[in-house]
């Protein structure tokens, strides 16, 4: 019997030498691979085993490693160009035919990671694929499943020369050959109920099913081949902070800034928690944001507070694909505007949260305690609205949610909006910042905000309104006492700041 470490067997960082298991759709690869002139897409989700079937197929058919470039598209992700991403690579010059010259030495160029090139160098590498076929260069591209998409819109006659293949999750007596494979090797056996276990929570992901399994071993001893056979009978519910701590390091960070919303500041309304919550919380793979509307919004009684919050969900999922690509959860999760479902592309992930303890990532992030969906409404004469644009800019990149009319046309539109806005400076608002220049006295809608806005003054215990001076104007019914930021004394960078300090100070829990 070979003797082997723990290591060498289940290890889901390492090459599976030992628990190697052929996907349904091996032969066709293989196929594929031995066919002259073939590029190849081999796309899944995460975890799925791209890499590892790659490099099994090249060990398999004898390709030596030098007859192979192995590029990494991590380590290009800020590349606007893919010439000069092979350039870069093969240090040459971004020559499209001295760079053909020289992977033409190789019989296979293959980038993994194809997903976090930039969209420029995806796209300018697959227009070029048909080229290279012509000389005899074959590659292989490694991604997430839309990187095949992004070469099927290229080029039609590339279909022909491109076989594209999807990794998918595998099914159970995939993951129990792993498992096998892995007790042979190491003299040892999984209880009937663990091995059921462990199947099911893997979702069909090898690499799960790698960090279960090893877990399982640490947790009985086992550190290599054994000299006399055993059985391990554990339950997984037992294991599960082990098992969270291998996965911590790549999403936890993430959820936790996906939590606090866009660039880490206070989530509206504490929404953007309470949307993770409810991911965490499902069972699903694709979320409806009207199940996400329902049991968020739809279960607050009281009919202004259900407002309040129905204005703060819709301002996170406006939001939400700028947070998510922030956060660097693209590859993870899916949202784009004006979607009607959060989908989750990454299976590993979903185990993750199924395991999650979401008590752990509300003690991570400073809850907001205000009641208000806006952190700011905006205040301003028409004619000083680029100041205020790059006011207003400057917030959002700072992640405070600013009442600005420009941005809710939509919630405007066919509304009494004396009525509305009156609701907003009166109740909506945390702070209402006023832009005082000579323009702004003379202006009607000014006047019917500002009247608005110093009731509100008058009902609030701390201050609400908070003036910004363009120039020497004098306001009626402002009072000359009132703290103010002259404009021309500070940038609005430097205001916005400023503003994003004093809200999070009086947020704080």
């Amino acid at each position: 019997m070979s003797n082997y470490t723990l290591e060498q067997v289940f290890n889901e960082a390492a090459f599976p030498e030992v628990t190697f298991v052929e996907p349904t759709n091996y032969n066709f690869i293989k196929a594929s691979f031995k066919t002259p002139g073939k590029h190849l897409t081999i796309s899944g989700p995460s975890g799925t085993g791209k890499t590892t079937l790659v490099k099994h197929l090249l060990r398999e058919l004898n390709v030596l490693e030098k007859d192979v470039l192995w590029i990494n598209g991590r380590q290009y992700s800020n590349f606007d160009s893919g010439i000069m991403l092979l350039a870069q690579e093969l240090t040459a010059s971004p020559n499209f035919d001295e760079l053909t010259a020289l992977i033409q030495l190789v019989k296979f160029v293959v980038i993994d990671d194809f997903h976090f090139i930039k969209k420029g160098a995806r796209l300018e590498i697959s227009k070029n694929l048909k080229l290279w076929h012509e000389k005899g260069v074959r590659f292989i591209i490694i991604g997430i499943a839309t990187s095949a998409e992004e070469l099927y819109g290229v080029d039609p006659e590339l279909g022909i020369r491109n076989d594209p293949f999807e990794l998918k999750t595998q099914d159970d007596a995939f993951c129990r050959k792993l498992l096998t494979n892995g007790c042979n090797a190491l003299n040892f056996n999984f209880s009937s109920s663990l091995t059921e276990e462990i199947v099911s929570a893997s979702n069909g992901v090898p690499s799960i099913v790698h960090v279960i399994a090893r877990v399982c071993c640490i947790s009985v001893g086992i550190e290599r081949t054994l000299e006399e056979p055993m059985e391990i009978d554990r339950r997984l519910r037992d294991l599960k902070e082990e098992i969270l701590r291998i996965f911590h390091g790549k999403y936890r960070d993430k959820i936790v800034g996906l939590a606090k919303g866009k660039q880490q500041a206070r989530s509206v309304h504490n929404t953007y928690f309470d949307i993770v919550a409810q991911i965490a919380s499902s069972a699903s793979s694709e979320l409806p944001t009207e199940k996400l509307y329902r049991s968020i919004v739809g279960i607050i009684e009281d009919s202004k507070e259900r407002s309040r919050k129905a204005t703060s969900f819709y301002n996170c999922l406006n939001n939400l694909s700028d947070v998510i690509e922030q956060k660097g959860l693209s590859d993870i999760l899916l949202f784009r505007s004006g979607s009607t479902y959060i989908s989750i592309e990454d299976p590993t992930f979903r185990f993750y949260l199924n395991l999650l303890d979401i008590e752990d990532i509300k003690t991570r992030i400073h809850l907001r305690t205000s009641a208000y969906p806006y952190d700011v409404a905006v205040s301003f004469a028409g004619n000083d609205r680029p100041t205020v644009k790059s006011f207003v800019d400057a917030l959002k990149d700072l992640g405070l949610n600013v009442f600005y009319d420009f941005d809710q046309q939509a919630l405007l539109w066919g509304k009494d909006i004396r009525a509305k806005l009156a609701e907003v400076y009166a109740n909506e608002a945390q702070y209402m910042v006023i832009f005082l220049s000579e323009s702004y006295p003379e202006r009607d809608w000014t006047d019917f905000e500002l009247s608005i806005g110093k009731e509100a003054a008058e009902k609030r215990t701390e201050e609400y309104l908070l003036p910004l001076r363009l120039d020497d104007v004098k306001v009626v019914g402002m009072k000359s006492t009132t703290g103010y930021i002259d404009l021309r004394q500070t940038s609005v960078q430097e205001v916005a700041a400023i503003l994003a300090d004093k809200i999070n100070v009086s947020g704080k829990v």
